[in-house]
């Protein structure tokens, strides 16, 4: 058994979290049993049972290797290269089932009619990135470059020297070509 959220056309809210708190108050109320679920088995059917009632292997848990791996983005913002006076510092989860709910890719081939490139960290630790960009890139109709910066991690994209200049080196020359 699993658990999921849909869309905004049955449910606007796109809080798989809530939707989870949910289920386990629902399960206590019409079992008349405080301990019919726990909070633990609820966040399980959430994840791992969402994932095993779609037949997905990649999604299901926030470990390495899987599609909403976040364990590099909570160690990036919370080290000094991370931090940012004017920020929290700390992801707001509730949002990110906004986030992996949104899909916009039905759209691509009316969306991205200007001139396409991606520039991608090659080590991208199961961000989800690798596969999105692929889709991105097979959809989109105006596709010129796509380039993978060597050794680099998706973070190390953001601050480190000599990923950044290879990004931006490359940035450069599209903008002169193409705007």
């Amino acid at each position: 058994m699993g658990l999921g959220i849909d869309g905004p056309a049955s449910n606007d809210r796109l809080d798989l979290l809530d939707e989870a708190r949910t289920a386990a108050l629902l399960a206590r109320v019409t079992g008349r049993d405080p301990a019919a679920m726990a909070a633990a088995d609820a966040l399980l059917l959430a994840t791992r049972g969402g994932a095993e009632a779609l037949g997905r292997g990649d999604i299901g848990a926030l470990e390495a290797g899987r599609w909403a791996d976040v364990v590099q983005a909570l160690r990036y913002y919370r080290t000094d290269r991370g931090h940012n006076e004017h920020s929290t510092n700390r992801r707001l989860t509730r949002g990110d089932t906004l986030l992996i709910g949104f899909d916009a890719f039905h759209l691509v081939d009316q969306l991205m009619t200007q001139p396409l490139q991606l520039v991608l960290a090659e080590n991208l630790d199961g961000t989800g990135f690798d596969s999105s960009a692929e889709r991105l890139w097979d959809l989109a109709p105006n596709r010129i470059d796509r380039t993978v910066i060597k050794e680099a991690r998706h973070y190390e994209m953001y601050d480190v020297p000599e990923y950044v200049d290879a990004a931006v080196e490359r940035l450069a020359g599209f903008y002169n070509d193409h705007l």
